[in-house]
């Protein structure tokens, strides 16, 4: 597992869900590996399985696989952060994809809520950024504006996408000698950017809520048959 301290608070205020975005396309080639899905189709070899989410303040990559396939995995999986291809056909199609799991999470109670939590927010703060995105912040929006989803990715990757904002676990059953000199061999051309800590932009000096939205109650009318109680401070 990979992660990057980057999530989309980080997102430009004008592309809401581009790390998330981001996250979804470095799945699909780069410059070692340009078939789209091939770390996909190698786990599958094997057994294993990959995925990958965006918080607010991370994105995180992962995968699993019969340990028989490990070094060529890694390397497959270290590729993703030395030269994803972003290509303008990949663009495209996966916008829509973001948008599907956007309209999904549409009818999600636990998302529901976590939307209202973000309306109420201190517009000011990261917190109440749209973080998932959908073809309207990443495509129709941006057009308007003349901007390209393309370009955006590659400005937000180059910029956050450094070795001092990346942590790295392997677990195999090789010895450490041999894990950390393939993690070395795969991982060291990352570039390290000396990028600061996204949260030194806003921690500690906006407030999330302003006074006036924590002293509030809301009821909420779930779609599913449950009952829960939310406190936030």
């Amino acid at each position: 597992a990979l992660n990057v301290h980057v999530g989309h608070f980080s997102d430009p205020d004008y592309v809401p869900g581009l790390a998330h975005f981001c996250e979804h396309m470095l799945f699909l080639g780069n410059k070692k590996f340009p078939q789209e899905g091939e770390l996909e189709n190698f786990l599958a070899s094997y057994s294993g399985s990959s995925n990958a989410y965006t918080s607010d303040e991370d994105t995180c990559y992962f995968f699993n696989l019969n340990s028989g396939g490990f070094r060529p995995a890694l390397e497959r999986f270290s590729q993703f952060f030395v030269s994803p291809l972003f290509t303008a056909t990949a663009v495209s199609r996966e916008i829509n994809a973001v948008d599907s799991e956007n309209s999904k999470n549409l009818q999600t109670d636990s998302w529901r809520f976590n939307q209202l939590e973000k309306v109420r927010a201190n517009p000011e703060h990261p917190v109440a950024k749209f973080g998932t995105g959908n073809k309207e912040t990443l495509e129709t929006e941006l057009k308007k504006m003349g901007k390209d989803a393309r370009e955006e990715l590659l400005k937000f990757y180059d910029k956050f996408y450094s070795a001092n904002m990346m942590s790295l676990a392997v677990i195999g059953k090789e010895d450490l000698h041999t894990l950390q000199s393939w993690v070395v061999e795969l991982f060291s051309s990352i570039p390290n950017k000396d990028v600061m800590p996204p949260e030194e932009r806003w921690a500690g000096k906006i407030l999330p809520y302003s006074m006036e939205a924590s002293n509030v109650i809301y009821n909420v009318v779930p779609i599913q048959d449950e009952r829960s109680l939310l406190l936030t401070w």
